[in-house]
C-alpha cells in the first residue's frame, strides 16, 4: 500500500515547501511512502512529463497547453470557483468553454493516478482545482480509497449557487470515501446543499455534529472537518535562531523605539489588505500622538495573469504611498510595503520581531500565518494576534484579538489596545493558544485524516467508461 497525493501543482525540487499546501505534502509523506502526482507548472502544447524521487516521494508530473491553462486554471478555478469560494461573486467571470475545459484537466489529472494507483493505495486528491478528479478516476473503474480535502471555504448554498454547473460539480465529492473541510461552518454549508439537492433515493444522515454521510446505490461519502495546521515545534525552534538573523538585526535598528507590526499574505482581494491599510491609516490619525509603530506588510504577487491581481497590485502600492505621504516624515516611513519573497526561516524571524500580527482576511479558509506568528514567539515577551473573525483559524485561536476587516474604526481601536497590552495579558493569551497549536500539529491533521480514510473506505463498484 502508498499514498498517492494529486494537487494542482507539485513541488519537485528537493526545496522544503514554506508553507501552506505544498508543506502540508511533504510533511504527510515523512510517515508514509508515495507518490505526488500534479501540474509540473510548465506550458508546452505536447504534454511533457517528468518523473523523480526525493527521499521517499516519488513524483509524477505533467505540463499543461495554454488553452488548458487559460481556461482550467486562470479562468474555471480563480475566476469562477475561488471569488464564490471567498464571498466575492462580484469577481466572477466565466469564459465560454472553460467549464468544459475544466473537465478535460481533471479527467487527464484522473487518468495519470489510474496508470499508477493500485486499489490496496490510498488516493489523496486535493482542492478546489480537482473537485472533478474523483468522479473522472471512479470512470476509469479504479475502486479503492479515494479521499479529497477542500483547503478553501465552502460558501453557503445561495453563493454556490451562482457557479455554473454546481449540481455537476458538487454531486462529483460522492466519488469519494471521504471528504474533508476546514471548519465546522463549512461541514455546515456543505450539509445545506446536499440537503437541498437532495435526489429520490439519496440517504443523507448527520453524525453529531461533526459529520454526516450521504448515501446512494449501496456507496456512502463520509464528511467532517479537519483543521489544518502547522509543524508548531519546528517553527518555535526556527523562531529562535532566526531572529538572530543580520536582516533581522538591520530592521530592529531601522525601527529605533518604534514597535513592528508585520502582515504577511499573498496578494488576493480575500486577504483583506486594502481593509487593513485603511484602519492602519485610520489608526494612525487617532492615535498618532501615542505610537509611531511600523507596518511592514510583505504581499507575495500571484495570479499576475488576471486583472483583477493587477488592479490589486497597483491599487494598494497607491495606498501605501498615500498613507505615508499623509503621516510620515523623513525619519518614518509609516507602512513598509514589500512583494519580496522571503524563506520560510526568515518569516519566523520576522513574525517573532513584531509586537503585532495584523491579519485581516475578509474570508479565508484557515490562514496558517497567523498559526505561525503564534509559535514564533518568545513566550516570556510575546506579540499580540490581531486576527479577522472571517478566518478559518479564528474558531480555535479566540484569544486574539478578534476582528471584523470591515470595521475600520474597530480594528485600528485593536491596534492600539495591541501595542498598550501589559505583559502579563500577552503572555496569558500567547500561553493559551501555543498549548491548543502544540496539541494539534499538521502531523495530527494529516495521521487523524488518513486514519478515517481508512476507517470509511470500503470497495467501489463501477463500470469502465465504455464498458
Amino acid at each position: 500500500m502508498k499514498l498517492i497525493i494529486v494537487s494542482n501543482r507539485v513541488s519537485y525540487d528537493e526545496k522544503p515547501q514554506s508553507g501552506g499546501l505544498a508543506a502540508a505534502i511533504q510533511d504527510t509523506f515523512k510517515s508514509i511512502n508515495g507518490m505526488w502526482i500534479g501540474w509540473s507548472g510548465e506550458i508546452s502544447e505536447e504534454v511533457q512529463r517528468k518523473n523523480g524521487k526525493y527521499e521517499n516521494i516519488e513524483y509524477k508530473v505533467f505540463s499543461l497547453n495554454e488553452k488548458e491553462y487559460q481556461d482550467y486554471y486562470l479562468n474555471f478555478s480563480n475566476e469562477v470557483l475561488w471569488p464564490v469560494c471567498h464571498l466575492r461573486p462580484s469577481y466572477l467571470r466565466l469564459i465560454e468553454n472553460s467549464y468544459a475545459t475544466y473537465q478535460k484537466v481533471n479527467q487527464q489529472f484522473a487518468q495519470e493516478v489510474a496508470a499508477n494507483a493500485k486499489d490496496q493505495d490510498l488516493v489523496w486528491v486535493h482542492d478546489y482545482h480537482l473537485l472533478l478528479t474523483g468522479y473522472f478516476l471512479r470512470q476509469t473503474g479504479h475502486g479503492g480509497a479515494l479521499a479529497y480535502f477542500h483547503h478553501i471555504p465552502i460558501p453557503p448554498l445561495d453563493l454556490i449557487r451562482t457557479i455554473p454547473h454546481h449540481c455537476e460539480i458538487f454531486s462529483g465529492l460522492t466519488s469519494y470515501d471521504l471528504v474533508g473541510v476546514q471548519t465546522k461552518n463549512d461541514l455546515k454549508n456543505l450539509f445545506e446543499y446536499f440537503n437541498h439537492y437532495k435526489q429520490p433515493g439519496v440517504v443523507i444522515q448527520t453524525q453529531g455534529e461533526d459529520a454526516f454521510y450521504v448515501e446512494q446505490d449501496g456507496q456512502s461519502t463520509h464528511f467532517s472537518y479537519y483543521p489544518i495546521s502547522i509543524d508548531t515545534k519546528k517553527i518555535e525552534e526556527m523562531s529562535k535562531i532566526s531572529i538572530e538573523e543580520k536582516e533581522i538585526h538591520h530592521l530592529k535598528e531601522s525601527l529605533g523605539h518604534r514597535q513592528l507590526l508585520i502582515g504577511v499574505d499573498r496578494l488576493d482581494y480575500s486577504k483583506g489588505l486594502e481593509n487593513k491599510f485603511h484602519a492602519f491609516d485610520t489608526f494612525l490619525k487617532n492615535y498618532a500622538a501615542q505610537h509611531q509603530p511600523v507596518l511592514l506588510q510583505i504581499a507575495n504577487k500571484s495570479r499576475s495573469d488576471l486583472n483583477s491581481y493587477q488592479d490589486l497590485c497597483s491599487g494598494l502600492e497607491a495606498l501605501a504611498s498615500s498613507i505615508n505621504g499623509d503621516h510620515g516624515n523623513p525619519s518614518y516611513t509609516p507602512i513598509r510595503y514589500v512583494n519580496t519573497v522571503y524563506d520560510h526561516a526568515s518569516l519566523t524571524g520576522l513574525y517573532r520581531a513584531a509586537r503585532v500580527g495584523l491579519v485581516t482576511p475578509t474570508k479565508d479558509g484557515m490562514n496558517l500565518v497567523a498559526k505561525e506568528f503564534v509559535a514564533s514567539q518568545n513566550p516570556e515577551d510575546p506579540g499580540v494576534l490581531i486576527l479577522s473573525e472571517f478566518a478559518g483559524a479564528a474558531s480555535e485561536l479566540n484569544e486574539a484579538l478578534l476582528i471584523n476587516p470591515f470595521h475600520t474604526q474597530s480594528v485600528a481601536q485593536s491596534i492600539a489596545q495591541a501595542l498598550e497590552m501589559p505583559q502579563w495579558e500577552r503572555v496569558q493569551r500567547h500561553r493559551s493558544m501555543l498549548k491548543k497549536l502544540r496539541a494539534h500539529t499538521i502531523q495530527t491533521w494529516h495521521e487523524r485524516f488518513i486514519a478515517d480514510l481508512m476507517e470509511h473506505c470500503h470497495p467501489r463498484r463501477w463500470r469502465r467508461t465504455g464498458s
